[in-house]
């Protein structure tokens, strides 16, 4: 059976009062030891992982990377989470914030999400971007500027949805 796996290198822009960025997923960075919870990814919900870079050529040179296996029997929005209060830190949106650097390596053509949640888990919804090629890096930029000043305005979670896809998946 063949696996869809996403990697991911994050860059967030530096954020206001106290969040945690760049999220790089290398040991000792921010993101490789934060506690992430996988959600709506089949009866197994498999983990994510931090695994070797399967290509440190081109536009990511880094050693290590976030994995996510996507299952068949997942829901369109399976994705993970960082836990509230934990891990990113909390911020504002302002303009000096707003646009997210996302490098992703995928297997399949599809929306990835982000959204930032409230710590009672509210959010202002997730940005989606489609990658726009398979097996190699490309880096996606989500730009949350038309969510600057939209309640709730303090956030305290980042929430990834690697393979947003309503049309469903026929295998993991």
């Amino acid at each position: 059976m063949k696996k869809i796996s996403f990697l991911f290198l994050m860059m967030l822009s530096s954020m206001a009062f106290s969040q945690n960025a760049p999220i790089t997923f290398e040991t000792g960075a921010f993101g490789n030891a934060w506690t992430w919870t996988t959600f709506e990814n089949g009866p197994t919900n498999p983990a994510i992982t931090m695994v070797a870079n399967p290509s440190t050529t081109g536009i990511n040179s880094s050693a290590t990377v976030c994995k996510f296996t996507t299952t068949a029997a997942g829901q369109p929005w399976a994705g993970y989470e960082s836990s509230h209060g934990a891990g990113i830190g909390s911020f504002t949106l302002s303009a000096s914030n707003c646009v997210v650097k996302m490098m992703v390596y995928k297997s399949v053509l599809s929306d990835v999400g982000i959204k930032f949640a409230t710590p009672s888990g509210g959010s202002t919804g997730e940005i989606k971007v489609a990658n726009t090629v398979i097996n190699q890096w490309e880096e996606l930029t989500f730009d949350f500027s038309s969510r600057i000043g939209v309640y709730p305005l303090v956030k305290d979670q980042i929430v990834i949805f690697p393979d947003f896809n309503l049309s469903g998946r026929t295998k993991d």
